[in-house]
């Protein structure tokens, strides 16, 4: 069982339903019928509502149906964990955080593809991280950890970006992948990347999610 993907340039709303076809839509979009769903639901413990979710990896590696088996296939997946799961984070609260960190982990995805002149993995990423931050949404409401630090996280967070800034210039200024041109641009480029991320890091629930995300996938 497949959904029919098609590309499209635009971010919107992930989860919409026209008829009997729910529509689950990042910068591509999946279809389903509802009856499809239904079975899903039915067949992967996960996707039920629970308060002690296994991350998506993990999910991923013990499902239960094997219609994922692909690159695409984990994509897919991933998109439906975050599908499932969202229906327990409806308030306005997990609304915003979870864009926010969508936003922060995307940020984080494309400053390392960008050091490694992309690749699959990184486009893979960009859709699977829809589950990620759906899982830290859970892991924010189990550990009540939304404002299990309310300190001051201004010199953490500083240490943190200032080490990753600091990254690109290592990797760039070693790199003989890319024209001494080429090297400027970029930096710069991936410097306002970092720079958002300072927007964007409100909290210590924000500074921990993004080094975890970070520390485990790059």
């Amino acid at each position: 069982m497949y959904a029919k993907s098609k590309n499209i340039s635009r971010a919107e709303s992930p989860f919409k339903v026209n008829n009997d076809t729910v529509v689950i839509d990042t910068e591509r979009e999946f279809k389903f019928t509802k009856h499809e769903l239904q079975e899903l639901y039915k067949r992967e413990p996960v996707f039920q509502e629970s308060e002690y979710p296994d991350a998506p990896e993990t999910a991923y590696n013990d499902r239960k149906t094997h219609d994922f088996n692909s690159e695409l296939g984990k994509d897919i997946y991933y998109t439906l964990y975050a599908y499932f799961l969202s229906k327990s984070h409806s308030s306005k609260k997990h609304t915003v955080r979870r864009q926010k960190l969508i936003r922060i982990y995307r940020d984080i995805n494309y400053i390392f593809g960008g050091l490694a002149q992309g690749g699959t993995y990184f486009g893979h990423q960009h859709t699977r991280i829809l589950g990620d931050a759906e899982y830290s949404l859970c892991l924010g409401d189990f550990y009540d950890c939304y404002d299990e630090r309310t300190y001051n996280i201004t010199k953490q967070k500083k240490l943190y970006l200032s080490a990753l800034d600091q990254q690109i210039t290592d990797e760039l200024s070693t790199s003989y992948d890319f024209a001494e041109n080429e090297k400027s641009k970029l930096k710069k480029e991936l410097s306002n990347k970092v720079k958002e991320l300072d927007n964007l890091i409100t909290d210590y629930f924000y500074l921990e999610r993004t080094r975890a995300f970070q520390y485990s996938n790059y």
